[in-house]
């Protein structure tokens, strides 16, 4: 069945020679990976479905924290959630009778009763308790974060476990504000505290090309050599194939060809029309290409335009330009009325944000396929 969510099991496909790579060195080796992919590629699935085969082995335990799931971009909230998220995959190990989520709306008193019943060291329970309980106002934040991130190491020595870390969207962590955003240096901090441990292994993830180069891609990055850095690309065209058949009765292979042209190989995308097309008896051309109209209409205003909105009014300007057809700077500088220069600068901003790439030198494209159809839709309205 086709599904919104990251998928893992038997409903994970292709990825099976990178994932076996990653299997393979989590088990036997404390060597971590950086995954790096546009948003919607599939990285989230590759973690989920790693967390899934490693939940059979009964020494590891397994944190998966997505940054982006945050609620807010408060320090103090990650720290908290951080904290939730380690004691809910050791719940088992520590006999926690309450989901760990529970323990932030707990009253202090009543937290203090629940730790104490916690199959942890004193030292632990003490930690725990001030990362859950820290007045934000008079808050040790470097003394919190410390905390925060040699938790999994504690629990994980006390245990007898290897703590393996999944973070996704990882560099978003420098977007984290303390009165102003943590920046660069909260990413040289963790690596100062992961350096230092024995029990933990970290993966994380990122979207953004530029943001990895900053945490781990660039010789200059804190976390440089500390990683196997792999990029995750889109699916192959004969996987997509493959999933299409399996859940779609009568589809027919132009229809088939149609669908990987529009997703790009995405397969957010491809599962979004699998789920589109089900309802349907027959598959043919025809009804994919309406598939796509309804998805572009319906859908990609709830995907796209509240980030499109938020870009300044020249960013917007200049994808509009490349979407239609204007890929050099001093196209689009002509086209929006300004000098190739300040041209230049905005493509630089929306290369950091994901939304182009340099497809050759001087040569800008829009990265997502199904953004720039939906941007040409809204162009022409």
């Amino acid at each position: 069945m086709f599904s919104l969510r990251p998928v893992k099991g038997e409903n994970f496909i292709d990825r099976e020679k990178l994932v076996g790579d990653i299997m393979y060195d989590l088990k036997n080796s404390f060597t971590g990976y950086a995954l790096y992919g546009r948003r919607r590629i599939g990285k989230t699935s590759i973690f989920k479905e790693i967390q899934r085969r490693l939940e059979k082995e009964e020494d590891t335990v397994i944190v998966y924290f997505s940054v982006w799931d945050l609620m807010n971009d408060k320090l103090s909230n990650f720290i908290r959630e951080f904290t939730v998220a380690v004691l809910d995959a050791y719940k088992q190990h520590l006999t926690l009778k309450y989901k760990a989520r529970n323990l932030l709306k707990a009253s202090f008193s009543l937290l203090k009763e629940i730790l104490r019943e916690l199959n942890i060291s004193l030292k632990i329970k003490d930690n725990v308790e001030i990362l859950l309980g820290f007045d934000e106002l008079k808050a040790n934040y470097d003394k919190l974060v410390e905390d925060c991130f040699n938790l999994p190491e504690e629990l994980a020595k006390e245990t007898n476990t290897k703590c393996v870390l999944l973070i996704d969207e990882f560099p978003a962590l420098m977007n984290l504000k303390d009165g102003k955003k943590v920046g660069e240096s909260f990413i040289k901090k963790i690596r100062t505290i992961h350096e230092d441990q024995e029990h933990v292994v970290l993966c994380i993830s990122g979207s953004i090309r530029h943001t990895m180069k900053i945490v781990t891609i660039n010789s200059a990055s804190a976390f440089y050599g500390q990683f196997i850095v792999k990029e995750v690309g889109p699916l192959e065209k004969r996987y997509i194939r493959d999933l299409l058949i399996k859940n779609l009765l009568n589809i027919s292979e132009d229809a088939i060809d149609e669908v990987y042209e529009f997703s790009g190989g995405i397969p957010f995308y491809v599962q979004f029309l699998g789920k589109i097309l089900e309802k349907e008896d027959r598959i043919t051309l025809d009804v994919v290409k309406e598939a796509e109209e309804e998805f572009i209409e319906e859908e990609g205003d709830i995907l796209f335009k509240e980030n499109f909105d938020n870009l300044s009014s020249k960013e917007r300007e200049v994808l509009v330009a490349i979407a239609e057809g204007l890929q050099t700077p001093s196209k689009i500088a002509k086209e929006i009325k300004t000098i190739p220069n300040a041209v230049s600068v905005y493509l630089g901003y929306l290369e950091e944000r994901g939304y182009i790439t340099k497809k050759e030198k001087g040569i800008h494209v829009i990265e997502d396929a199904v953004f720039e159809k939906w941007l040409k839709r809204k162009i022409n309205l």
